[in-house]
């Protein structure tokens, strides 16, 4: 891949891969490695015929996440003072305080509710793209999403965000 298209794609989706990311591992460096091996293996073998490089993107990440995730299991756990604070996290990623309480209560979402809400919202994909992605069928998304939604919702006006 040329390296002027690489910058474009890493500048384009690197904010949301991060958030993915840390939905996923919940630890601030173990994201930042993430998304940087994901960039690393879309600059070594991602080719033009592969696909959406969005979707592609997240396949990766989320597969590395896995295999991660497996190596670190046999070994050693994290401590729980490594984990951090999402909020304080957030806050220094995203400014505006409404969608940092937002994504302080997504990123609290079990899955697969959390993963629907961000794939939407950060990578727009539309329903059967995050169906496919999830191996789920896409009136499972829909319902999940739309439940979703309105939990949050209803957290919000409970707690004054709305």
């Amino acid at each position: 891949m040329r390296k002027d298209i690489l910058e474009m794609i890493y500048h384009k989706y690197y904010y949301s891969l991060f958030l993915y990311a840390y939905s996923l591992t919940h630890h601030i460096h173990d994201a930042e490695d993430l998304v940087s091996e994901t960039f690393i293996k879309a600059f070594l073998s991602y080719e033009e015929n592969s696909g959406n490089i969005k979707n592609w993107l997240l396949v990766v990440l989320k597969n590395l996440f896995i295999n991660e995730y497996k190596k670190k299991k046999r070994y050693v756990d994290y401590p729980i003072e490594s984990i951090g604070n999402t909020y304080e996290i957030l806050k220094n990623i995203i400014h505006d305080d409404r969608k940092r309480w937002m994504y302080s209560k997504i990123y609290e979402l079990k899955e697969p509710s959390q993963s629907i809400i961000l794939l939407q919202i950060q990578f727009e994909l539309n329903d059967k793209e995050i169906a496919e992605y999830l191996h789920l069928s896409v009136d499972a998304v829909r319902t999940i999403r739309y439940r979703t939604k309105k939990h949050l919702k209803e957290l919000a006006e409970k707690e004054g965000w709305l």
